[in-house]
């Protein structure tokens, strides 16, 4: 008996170890990643693909004394442009020869970003390296973010060895397999960006501008909403600072946002007046994107999230409202 609990206990003194080894050795490599983003001066054209679509765009990246800015142009369809500069973004639709600006909202996929400090992730997912590979012709360093249930997506991600910076990534669900891609397929880091490369190609005065309402809320009636959601994935907690109305909803809107650190998920709650009948009632999936809805006194209830259906449902399903918040 004495013999095989020091067993066990020699075992779980190597899995600790090696614990320790994953987070020294991944650590620095997303710290790596997260400065890289932020700091270079680049230009490329990457691909992002999901189910069978795949859309490619050219990216143009600075940062100098005037800080980061960046222009991004779908190389597909109508040559639609976004343009981050400090706070603001500037999107251009060239089919309705319309620009909407508004104030910078957090970074969505191009290209993606992940959190630096693992010891904040481990207790749900697993990172490691996982050997060298080539993108676009650069040496990088892969890492596998593994998660430790079925309730959130993994990753693998490819590191440029030089300069940190993510070319690309693999989103894999519970079997393993990649439900959404993103890749750079040529990319030249420069010392300097010039200015006109990060203006549009436009004629300003053939496009209708708009200027979007800083419609961001989070007054005492937001937070004292009797909602409720009863049952959460281990670790997701609410982002109150993302926690807002939509500006373009007839009838109000209550927007939570839940994150674990890398994955998040999006609950909205609205009173039920929609008479066209296009509410989602059930599982819905979109690539990676799995979405839950359902009717529940009165109002609509929809989850949405790059997170397997399973959870979207377990948090639809478990909304409901207290009389005292």
């Amino acid at each position: 008996m004495r013999n095989k609990l020091a067993t066990v206990l020699f075992g779980a003194g190597l899995s600790l170890q090696a614990w320790a080894s994953d987070i020294a050795e991944v650590e620095p490599w997303l710290e790596k990643m997260h400065q890289a983003a932020h700091m270079l001066n680049y230009e490329g054209t990457f691909v992002y693909g999901q189910q069978d679509q795949l859309s490619s765009i050219r990216i143009i990246h600075s940062v100098s004394e005037a800080g980061e800015r960046e222009r991004l142009i779908s190389m597909d369809g109508t040559g639609r442009e976004v343009l981050r500069d400090g706070d603001r973004v500037i999107c251009i639709y060239p089919d309705s020869q319309s620009v909407m600006v508004e104030k910078s909202r957090p970074r969505a996929k191009y290209p993606p970003i992940f959190p630096v400090k693992v010891g904040e992730l481990n207790d749900h997912y697993r990172l490691s390296l996982a050997g060298k590979d080539k993108v676009a012709g650069e040496p990088t360093q892969k890492i596998l973010i593994e998660p430790r249930d079925n309730l959130r997506y993994g990753h693998l991600l490819w590191v440029h060895e030089k300069t940190g910076l993510l070319l690309k990534t693999n989103l894999l669900n519970e079997n393993n397999k990649p439900v959404e891609q993103f890749m750079f397929t040529q990319i030249i880091f420069l010392d300097d960006v010039p200015e006109d490369a990060l203006e549009p190609d436009i004629n300003k005065e053939d496009f209708t501008w708009y200027e979007a309402s800083g419609n961001t809320q989070s007054d005492e009636a937001e937070q004292a909403s009797a909602w409720h959601i009863a049952t959460l994935p281990p670790g997701f907690k609410q982002d109150m600072s993302r926690m807002h109305r939509i500006p373009n909803s007839v009838m109000p809107v209550e927007h939570r946002v839940y994150s674990d650190g890398l994955a998040s998920v999006s609950v909205f709650i609205e009173k039920d007046d929609n008479k066209s009948g296009d509410n989602l009632f059930g599982g819905s999936h979109m690539g990676a994107v799995n979405a839950h809805g359902r009717n529940l006194n009165g109002y609509h209830v929809t989850v949405v999230g790059e997170v397997p259906q399973a959870t979207v449902k377990m948090i639809g399903e478990s909304v409901h409202y207290r009389e005292s918040p």
